[in-house]
């Protein structure tokens, strides 16, 4: 049986354009449906706005991640997951994301604020087919090793204590000491959701946080030192038929030129399609 992999798109890669523009595109390119970033537009028009843009262009709403703002209508820190778990019941959307507590204890008030916040999603969502999907940090600095989820087999060992399911991020992984394909294969059992990127090492003059993003992290598959076709033929021959999300710098999809942009896109899905047409010939 050949399973197939449903490939999205994340609107926080073209986080600049409308929803409207970026599910459109979508639709054209041919993704399956999107992920949803959290942001003002969708709070300013409700979810509800969102759900009609989808059926109007075809497109599934597979994934709700939490904003890339500092804060929501929900408050920052954990209340960022409960504005995505609200949106997720108005999509009647499978897999939230969610970010642990950047935290180096879990005796801190935001991590106890944070594990409130799960439950309280967990008990809002419980019945109506939506999970939790707890993602695998990246590492931009020391502190970032030594946060209370920062190592996959902590987060895999959370997220089986506590019944979540988990977002492997392709990029994050790359960053820290565990092998991609490794990585992958220590938490297959939970995997809900895949953010796709490629990781390219660079030596930066300003290196801070959302610098290394754009220039270094989150680049185009292929474009970097990760073994992304090597997992996802693994993914393939294990049955996993969740999304795939693109989770891309802008400035590597080279969002200012439309031809470039959409050939980026193609590109991207091709890195993910061709997988699957060799398993099929094989």
């Amino acid at each position: 049986m050949i399973y197939i992999v449903l490939i999205s798109l994340s609107t926080g890669c073209l986080y600049h354009f409308t929803l409207r523009h970026t599910l459109a595109l979508a639709a054209d390119m041919g993704f399956d449906g999107v992920e949803l970033v959290m942001g003002p537009e969708v709070w300013l028009r409700g979810a509800k706005y969102v759900r009609k843009l989808a059926r109007e262009t075809g497109l599934r709403v597979l994934s709700v991640h939490p904003t890339l703002l500092r804060s929501s209508p929900k408050g920052g820190g954990a209340g960022r997951i409960a504005d995505a778990t609200e949106a997720a019941l108005v999509l009647e959307c499978p897999t939230i994301v969610a970010h642990g507590p950047g935290t180096l204890r879990w005796e801190a008030p935001e991590a106890q604020d944070w594990l409130r916040q799960v439950d309280v999603s967990r008990e809002r969502l419980n019945g109506n087919g939506a999970r939790l999907a707890l993602e695998n940090p990246g590492w931009y600095c020391a502190r970032d090793r030594q946060t209370v989820l920062a190592h996959l087999p902590v987060l895999q060992a959370f997220a089986h204590q506590h019944d979540l399911d988990v977002t492997l991020d392709t990029c994050h992984l790359g960053t820290s000491d565990m092998g991609l394909l490794e990585g992958y294969r220590l938490v297959r059992g939970r995997l809900a959701n895949v953010h796709f990127s490629d990781l390219r090492p660079r030596k930066l003059r300003f290196d801070c946080h959302p610098v290394r993003t754009l220039l270094s992290h989150h680049q185009m598959p292929g474009d970097g030192i990760l073994p992304l076709q090597a997992m996802l033929a693994d993914m393939q021959g294990d049955g996993y038929a969740g999304p795939v999300s693109m989770e891309i710098s802008p400035l590597a999809l080279q969002v200012w030129s439309p031809r470039q942009l959409r050939a980026n896109l193609q590109r991207a899905i091709e890195c993910v399609r061709s997988v699957q047409t060799e398993t099929e010939m094989t």
